[in-house]
C-alpha cells in the first residue's frame, strides 16, 4: 500500500467515526424544536383554560346549587277529641287488645265507635296503622300522637270524618294520660230520671240543673226503675268520677254509685226526699286550672 493509500483509509476512518458523535447534537435540537411547539400550542390552551374556568365561576356557573330547604309540616289546630268517631279493630291475635285502646281513648275524650277484630288477612307488625280519608287527616294525626310509632293509611276513596285504628303486633302502650281537673259544669252531661210519685219532678230538676250550665241529654222515669229513698243517686263510670263529684256538690245528701259505663256522662236519680237543690252560693267554685297550650297537629309535607 503506497503512502497516499494509507492516508485515504485513515481519512474514511475518521469520517465513519464522526457519526455517533454527531447524533446526540441532532437529538437536542429536535428536542428543542419539540418543546417550543408544545410552549406555543399548550400554553395559550392553559391561559385560554384559565379565563374560562374565571369566567364561569364570576357568572355562577361552575357554583354549587343551593340546597333546597327543608320541608316545614303545616301545623293547624287540633279539632276537638270528641267531635268525631274512632273505631278501633284488633289486628295482634291477643283477645281484648282493641277493648283495651278503646278504653285509653275514652279515657282520652275521644268519642269511641265500633271494636271488633280485624279482617284474618290483615297482618300489622307496627303499634298501630291508623286508616283516614282525605277529609279526616287531622284527626287521624291526633289519634296519631297518642300511640308511639303508629303510621297513617289513607283510604282515598273514604269518605266521613271518622278512623279506623288497627292494632298491630307491634303495640305496647299509649302515651300517658294528662292531668285530670275537676271538669265545669258546661263539660258534665247527665240524664235526670225520676223515681218518686211526683209527676214532672225529673223534668223540673233537670231545668234547674240546667240553669247551672250543665248538660242535660234523657229525661224520663228510671228505666232501671229503682226506688230510690234518699234525696238522690248519682249513678257514673270509672271515667265519671270526677264529673259525679261535681254534680254532687249540687244535690244534698246524693249517693254516688258506680257503674260499668264507658264514658264520662252521669245519671241523676231523684229520690223521695229530695226537696231543692244546693243553694247556688253554696256550692264550692271550680278549681283553677293552670294554662294549657291549644292542641295542635302537624300536616306531613307533601
Amino acid at each position: 500500500m503506497t503512502e497516499q493509500d494509507r492516508s485515504d483509509s485513515v481519512d474514511v476512518e475518521l469520517d465513519h467515526g464522526d457519526v455517533p458523535a454527531a447524533q446526540p447534537v441532532q437529538d437536542r435540537l429536535r428536542k428543542n424544536r419539540m418543546r417550543k411547539i408544545l410552549v406555543f400550542v399548550t400554553l395559550p390552551g392553559i391561559m385560554l383554560g384559565t379565563a374560562t374556568i374565571s369566567t364561569a365561576y364570576s357568572q355562577g356557573w361552575l357554583t354549587p346549587a343551593p340546597p333546597k330547604p327543608a320541608c316545614q309540616p303545616e301545623v293547624v289546630p287540633a279539632p276537638a277529641r270528641n267531635s268525631f268517631v274512632v273505631n278501633v279493630l284488633n289486628a295482634t291475635g291477643k283477645e281484648g287488645m282493641a277493648a283495651a285502646v278503646a278504653k285509653g281513648l275514652s279515657q282520652r275524650k275521644f268519642s269511641i265507635g265500633g271494636i271488633s277484630n280485624a279482617p284474618e288477612t290483615w297482618y300489622v307488625t307496627q303499634p298501630a296503622v291508623i286508616h283516614h280519608g282525605p277529609a279526616s287527616l287531622d284527626r287521624a294525626l291526633l289519634v296519631q300522637q297518642q300511640i308511639p310509632g303508629a303510621e297513617l293509611f289513607e283510604d282515598e276513596g273514604r269518605s266521613g270524618k271518622s278512623v279506623d285504628v288497627v292494632v298491630g303486633l307491634g303495640y305496647t302502650a299509649m302515651v300517658p294520660l294528662p292531668p285530670r281537673f275537676d271538669p265545669l259544669p258546661s263539660e258534665i252531661t247527665m240524664n235526670v230520671y225520676n223515681t218518686t210519685f211526683r209527676t214532672g219532678l225529673a223534668s223540673t230538676v233537670a231545668k234547674e240543673l240546667k240553669a247551672r250550665g250543665f248538660k242535660i241529654k234523657d229525661v224520663s222515669n228510671d228505666p232501671l226503675k229503682t226506688l230510690q229513698m234518699g234525696t238522690a243517686l248519682i249513678r257514673y263510670g270509672e271515667e265519671g268520677d270526677l264529673a259525679a263529684k261535681i254534680v254532687a256538690q249540687h244535690l244534698p245528701g246524693a249517693t254516688l254509685r258506680k257503674d260499668q259505663r264507658a264514658g264520662t256522662s252521669v245519671d241523676v236519680v231523684i229520690g223521695n226526699a229530695y226537696t231543692a237543690l244546693v243553694p247556688q252560693a253554696e256550692v264550692p267554685a271550680p278549681a283553677p286550672r293552670p294554662k294549657q297550650e291549644k292542641p295542635t297537629v302537624a300536616r306531613p309535607c307533601e
